[in-house]
């Protein structure tokens, strides 16, 4: 049975909104917090920082749902990358191009390192 999958959101002192998530990107876990995911990055302009780091399984529906909050954040002048995912988690992207798509970091910091560098 899958663990409850669950995100939740800071504020990085730079403005910057950390997003962890926990638990499976799955089609279960992404409809768990699709819509919270969505209403937190509502307007927002600045960068996001995805934390994957428990994350343990991502499936296509958890690819949409990034793609399309990165695409949302654009548009709006912000950048969503992703830092943190496990070596499982990697493969999978890399396999479906998202090294591409979005900047991806090894860790939170060196991907707030990154963000406020530029």
């Amino acid at each position: 049975m899958n663990r409850k999958t669950a995100i939740t959101i800071d504020q990085h002192t730079s403005g910057i909104r950390i997003v962890h998530v926990q638990g499976d990107l799955d089609s279960m876990g992404t409809h768990m917090v699709s819509e919270m995911f969505e209403k937190q990055l509502e307007g927002v302009t600045s960068n996001v920082v995805v934390n994957l780091q428990n994350v343990s399984f991502i499936s296509s529906a958890g690819m949409a749902l990034l793609l399309q909050q990165g695409k949302t954040l654009n548009k709006a002048g912000g950048k969503l990358v992703l830092a943190a995912a496990t070596s499982r988690v990697i493969e999978v992207l890399a396999l479906a191009g998202f090294h591409e798509l979005f900047d991806v970091y090894d860790t939170v910091d060196a991907a707030l390192t990154a963000l406020n560098a530029d």
